[in-house]
């Protein structure tokens, strides 16, 4: 009987400790997260550069471009120099004020190209729009525009349309938050039947 006991001390002290395993399974997804993150960045660094632009891809949120483009095509941008940029031209810019802010970044054709104070600037126009964009915002200074539309990619933009809304960031914050409890529950429901398995084992055993 004194070895049998000694036996299940051998046995019991070669398993670590259900919460130390617990803990090395979270800080594992973790690590993967933050890999994922960081190669996701990387990509991202790399189209810029390839690119030459800050947003080498940009979605289409409203139909003033039917039939060309339609509402969740994502386009591929590419910077060019603003010389290079002609009448029938497909661009991407900011409206003058709002530089950098996603909700002011436009997809419209140029119409007309003009010299401002010695610069290159570009009347706009939505293909189903009736009248062009210079009544609203005058004409887009060449520092404004982010690049030309090289490719379009339909209803691929649909995702980050929907990311932006209210019930997407809702919806992938309560998918995280499931995925923790999952995590944590399944851990313990682990161990539990762990547990069982060995007092039924030692109870064979005695």
């Amino acid at each position: 009987m004194g070895q049998v006991g000694r036996g299940r001390r051998l046995e019991g002290g070669a398993k670590p400790p259900a919460g130390a395993k617990r803990r090395k399974e979270i800080v594992k997804n973790v690590f993967l997260v933050v890999i994922v993150l960081v190669s996701v960045q990387v990509g991202w660094q790399i189209l810029r550069f390839a690119s030459r632009t800050d947003v080498p891809l940009a979605y289409v949120p409203s139909k003033s471009m039917e039939p060309t483009l339609k509402v969740g095509d994502l386009v591929v941008v590419k910077g060019v120099p603003p010389e290079e940029i002609k009448e029938g031209t497909i661009i991407v810019f900011y409206v003058p004020g709002h530089y950098g802010e996603d909700e002011y970044r436009i997809v419209h054709r140029v119409v007309k190209v003009v010299n401002v104070e010695g610069e290159p600037a570009f009347e706009t126009k939505g293909d189903n729009n009736p009248v062009s964009d210079y009544h609203r915002w005058g004409y887009i200074p060449a520092s404004h525009v982010v690049g030309k539309v090289t490719y379009r990619l339909p209803y691929v933009g649909y995702a980050a349309i929907w990311v932006r809304r209210p019930l997407g960031v809702l919806t992938i914050s309560l998918l995280i938050l499931l995925l923790i409890l999952f995590e944590f529950s399944g851990g313990k429901g682990r161990e539990k039947h762990r547990s069982k398995r060995l007092v039924k084992k030692t109870k064979m055993v005695g």
